[in-house]
């Protein structure tokens, strides 16, 4: 896999110059006559929710400019019922202006990278053989607190480094019950339903799904809430 800058000539005069990441990450131009993920999702109401949060974590531009990739994109039901235990999601979506708790919103856009592949899924399992995907979340915790300063500029691409090295966190997608669900256990069970069928973009693939993914806890958090003993 290799970077390619495919944005014009005037488009990338006109903003600022973007962070280095990593050539994992694939990155795309487009014509006008173009449809991306955006398009897709702006297509469908079922996904106005999802297109919200989004918006508040910046990451328009990130799906535009993200190539070959693959969106589980969670349904406004799965959404609404995700935000009454989500407190963060709950605030966002009841917001009824441009206001968010901080300039930087990195914990939303880690939550939504965990629904991102760097990869286009041709079709989704029939048996019960589980599959092992590589999703954009590299979990990190910040050294600081997000601040009100302006943020910095997007987009936001995936950054490879965190807790995990330069591993990103996996998810699986197995089929049970003769329907595929993607998040499952090591076993294949449980997860998230995949409800819609795949819708192709230029950039990438579609699938929506019937529950929020929610990416594993953090290993420092578990071992503080649940310690060994000897």
């Amino acid at each position: 896999m290799h970077l390619k800058a495919c944005l014009p000539l005037a488009l990338l005069a006109a903003i600022l110059p973007v962070p280095c990441i990593s050539s994992q990450v694939h990155w795309a131009g487009y014509s006008q006559m173009s449809v991306t993920l955006v398009d897709v999702l702006n297509a469908d109401p079922d996904y106005s929710s999802l297109l919200r949060l989004l918006q508040k974590a910046r990451l328009i531009p990130t799906l535009n400019k993200l190539n070959g990739s693959t969106l589980f994109a969670p349904s406004n039901d799965a959404i609404e019922r995700h935000s009454v235990t989500n407190l963060l999601w709950r605030n966002i979506l009841d917001s009824q202006d441009n206001q968010v708790p901080d300039n930087i919103q990195e914990q939303l856009r880690q939550q939504l990278f965990y629904h991102l592949l760097n990869e286009s899924l041709v079709g989704t399992p029939t048996d019960n053989n589980i599959q092992v995907l590589k999703t954009l979340l590299y979990p990190h915790k910040p050294h600081e607190a997000p601040s009100h300063e302006p943020p910095p500029y997007p987009p936001w691409m995936p950054n490879p480094s965190g807790s995990l090295g330069k591993d990103p966190q996996r998810l699986r997608i197995a089929s049970h019950n003769q329907s595929p669900y993607v998040g499952t256990d090591t076993f294949g069970k449980g997860g998230a339903k995949i409800i819609k069928d795949a819708q192709n973009a230029d950039n990438g693939v579609l699938f929506g799904i019937s529950d929020v993914l929610e990416p594993p806890p953090d290993l420092g958090e578990s071992y503080l809430r649940f310690p060994h003993y000897s």
